[in-house]
């Protein structure tokens, strides 16, 4: 929230594409002098999910999400591919549908997205394998599991070779507390870019603590030709 305020953070850490949930639909328009081309989507106009894009890369064509909120879009090079962006919420009356159930149930019923362009999960998803238990089906592990099965794997746990559920370096901090911190927000992208994978960045809490209850989750990927 209040994203108009904190643009500058993201336009320091210099990103080529930036996933920014729970934003307002103004914040997300791209001011002059800012090198982004952004969209936003959702219903409530102060608080939605924004996708940020700096050239080289473009956004070709996206569509408006069907569940609450998977996003499709396509982006156009260095490499194309087809950009999901999350940002899982909770719908009032269903536990089955809230959060991670709407993720599971976009990708079950778009198998298209998986027959062309390499693909690229991520956003802000408000779940771990920790809290599968509460979920007979459509938990964390079964939408890692039904990645894994298209070639398609967790960057973060690739590149610090740590398993669904034992991660060391949280992504929100509940209510800013930091011995509240949980890993739910996550990067998924083809095997094969996961082995050009250069860095991975978890922000610290001390530094984000004022900004947000989340910390950035910054992946570099090596190997693209850029002008």
């Amino acid at each position: 929230m209040g994203f108009s305020g904190k643009r500058r953070f993201v336009r320091h850490l210099c990103p080529d594409i930036a996933v920014i949930p729970e934003c307002s639909q103004e914040s997300i328009q791209s001011p002059e002098g800012d090198q982004f081309d952004g969209r936003w989507f959702g219903e409530n106009p102060k608080k939605g999910l924004g996708v940020l894009v700096a050239k080289p890369w473009r956004i070709l064509e996206f569509r408006e999400p069907q569940s609450k909120w998977a996003v499709p879009i396509w982006i156009g090079g260095p490499p194309d591919f087809l950009l999901l962006a999350v940002w899982t919420a909770r719908i009032k009356g269903s536990v089955k549908d809230s959060y991670i159930g709407q993720a599971c149930q976009a990708l079950e019923n778009h198998p298209e997205w998986f027959n062309g362009l390499p693909v690229v999960m991520c956003g802000d998803f408000n779940s771990n394998v920790i809290w599968d238990g509460k979920r007979e089906r459509h938990n964390h592990s079964f939408l890692v599991k039904f990645l894994a099965e298209r070639n398609i794997v967790s960057a973060y746990h690739q590149f610090f070779s740590e398993r669904q559920g034992e991660e060391k370096r949280p992504t929100h901090y509940f209510y800013h507390h930091k011995n509240r911190g949980y890993h739910i927000d996550y990067v998924f992208l083809p095997e094969l870019w996961a082995k050009r994978i250069d860095t991975v960045e978890v922000g610290k809490w001390g530094k984000w603590a004022k900004v947000s209850d989340h910390v950035p989750l910054i992946v570099e990927v090596g190997g693209w030709s850029r002008p």
